[in-house]
This record gives C-alpha cells, structure tokens and sequence, in this order.
C-alpha cells in the first residue's frame, strides 16, 4: 500500500514537472507540424495541414520495414557525415509537384509511373524548409542538437540502398498524416534522424552557443587608462594640496598604457580628443616582417616607452589583433580640438613640446578615467 502510494507520488511529480517544462519549451511534434505548415505557406501559398504526428525509436531492421516500396525516398545529409532518411508517398508528392508546376492540387488519379531524380528535387524546398524551421521551434530543447544540420541530399533507388548508407544503431522516426488542398490529396510524409552523440565542440560552435554564454556577457571587465608614473620624493608628497600641479615627461600623451587583470599591458595609444570626448587612439606594436632578424621601429618604440615608465616590455600581440588595430587606425578620423578652454587639449600643441621640455603648463581637466601612479622615493 505505501509502495503504491509512493508510486502516485513520484508520478503526479513528473507529470507535472514535464507539463511545466513542454509550457516552455514547444514539442517536437508541435514544432514538426507548425514548421511544415509554414513552409507551404511560405512557399507555394498551399494550405497543408497535419492530422498527427507519431514519433517511434526504430533500429535497422526497423527502419528498413517502415520504408514504403512505392514511396519517394529521399536521403537527408547531416552534420559530421550523419544520414537521415525521408519518405513522401505518391498522393503527398503528386500535390506538391502539381502546386509547383500549375499552381493547383487537383484530385486526378496518381499516375503509377517510376520515379526520377527530378521529383526528388521538386520536394527539396519543402524538406529544407521544414528542417530549418523546426530546429528554430525547438530552441531551447535538449532534441535540437539531434535534429540540427539536415538538409535534403539525394534520391535514393530503393529501401536496399537506404539499408546500405545505415550506420547508427538506433533512430528517431517521425510519421505525419498530411492533408494538402482542404482534402484533395493525403498521405504521409516519414523523417527519420540517426540517434548520436554530439560533441561538445558542436554545441560550443557560432551556430550554438554555450550555456553560460549570457552569464558571462554580464561579468564586469575593467581597464585602465595610465598616462605616466612620477616619482617624488616624500616630503613633496606631503605637501601636496588641491590645486598644485605636478611636473609630467613630455611625451605623456604619446605613451598611454592600457592594463587589465594582473597589471597586464595590453594595448597602447596617444591620448587625444574625438566629438568632443577623451580618446585613446590606440598603436599596437609592429611586428618584425618575415625573415627579418632586427626588431621593427614599432617594437623599439614600445620597449622604449615601457623603460621609461619602468615597466617590464609587453608580450607582442597576435597578428589578428594587430590587423584589426589597423584597420581601425585608418577609418578613425584625426582627433579634434574641443573648442574653449577648461583643460582640453590636442595631439598638435602637444606634439610641440617634443623638444625635451617638461609640459608644466599641461592641465589635464577632470579625467578622472586617467589614473596616475605615484611612486614615493624614501631616500
């Protein structure tokens, strides 16, 4: 008595939890019907409707039984080499063809002729159609990977020849009862998809993303802006007050440093203004050309800039990052003065005091994005 209870128990909660997740998720059956009713639709104006949807896991054998000696048989392509199968029977295939060469389904009599490559071809929109609407139903079910990647391939002969393309050990068939017209032609239509493992390279691809891939869209990345670092003896340091302003090298806008995580230098730039905003427009380091032994200017300028800040030389970076740097140099226009005062500057009065003079007149406003690094000198 407890066991049966026990029993109810457990069921009415997976009962209930299963109406809870297909409420959030649509079918696959729901999402077979709906995709091949739009498909028609879509492509030929056909009202096609369907009358049910049985799914069933066949191996072999079974499939090989389930295939239809009269009907169309069609070969699906899948990702990493997988086969499915398709099956149109003549009533179905005959209303396609005649929507498709005279905009009608009539109710004449199935012609009992051999079939050709021709109507095979004929079905394809119908099939990729389908295909590429159902998997977009079933986003966010865990049978979307199964079903992902179909696609019409070719004709196939006869159920022997489907035999020999077989490999997987089980499949997944799905048999619908189609009515095209308002009833003038029914039959059914059978998809059949192997049952695979899917490798975690496919589900992390561009076409799938991860699971966590909004989570971490939302963790915060910060970056910094350094312009120098100064070194001041201790008793200046204590001194120092609001207002007073602190002598900085000359080439202070030249050598901005951008660093994220653990310190890490990972881009550099020349400060500068563009619509009237703060800018940073940024100089990757130049690689060496190939078969060169000697380092570029552009290295020789950042190991220079990284000795004067007293810092380590930073990694060179990859030859795409490099690219992308470039290409953005040449569509950023040259930065602008803002117009007034209130501690604004340009790249050209700056680049005037490359003479080896200290810039003590220099007023960097309120960025307040800049940070400025102090180092106090003890001796």
């Amino acid at each position: 008595m407890t066991e049966a209870m026990g029993g109810n128990v457990l069921g009415q909660k997976a009962q209930a939890a299963r109406r809870a997740f297909e409420a959030r998720v649509m079918s696959p059956a729901k999402a077979l019907r709906r995709a091949l009713s739009r498909t028609a639709d879509v492509l030929w104006d056909l009202a096609l409707v369907t009358q049910g949807v049985s799914q069933e896991f066949l191996d072999q054998d079974g499939v090989i039984d389930s295939l239809g000696e009269n009907d169309l048989l069609l070969l699906l392509d899948g990702p990493d080499g997988a086969l499915g199968l398709a099956t149109v029977d003549r009533e179905v295939m005959t209303g396609l063809i005649e929507v498709q060469t005279i905009q009608q389904v009539t109710q004449l009599p199935v012609d009992d002729r051999p079939l050709t490559p021709t109507d095979a071809a004929m079905m394809a929109p119908l099939i990729d159609g389908t295909m590429m609407r159902l998997v977009e139903n079933l986003d966010g079910h865990p049978l979307t990977p199964q079903l992902t990647g179909f696609r019409f391939g070719a004709m196939l002969e006869d159920p022997r020849t489907a035999s020999l393309l077989l490999e997987a050990s089980s499949y997944r068939m799905f048999r619908v009862a189609i009515d095209l017209a308002l009833g003038r032609r029914r039959g059914d239509l059978q998809l059949i998809f192997p049952e695979r493992i899917v490798s975690a390279e496919t589900e992390g691809s561009d076409d799938h993303p991860g699971p966590h891939e909004q989570k971490m869209k939302l963790l915060p990345a910060q970056m910094h802006a350094v312009l120098t670092r100064v070194t001041i003896p201790l008793s200046m340091a204590r001194n120092l007050r609001p207002g007073e302003v602190i002598p900085l090298p000359s080439n202070v806008v030249d050598g901005v440093e951008l660093i994220a995580g653990d310190q890490r230098v990972v881009a550099k730039g020349k400060m500068g203004q563009l619509d009237g905003m703060r800018a940073v427009r940024l100089t990757w380091p130049e690689l060496p050309a190939a078969g060169s032994s000697g380092a570029s200017a552009g290295e020789s300028a950042t190991e220079g800039a990284s000795e004067a800040f007293g810092l380590p030389a930073a990694a060179p970076e990859p030859s795409m990052a490099e690219q992308d740097a470039s290409d953005m140099e040449e569509d950023l226009p040259d930065l602008p003065p803002l117009d007034g005062g209130g501690g604004d500057f340009d790249l050209e009065e700056n680049d005037a005091g490359d003479d080896g003079s200290d810039l003590d007149d220099l007023d960097l406003g309120d960025f307040g994005s800049a940070s400025l690094d102090i180092d106090i000198d003890t001796a």
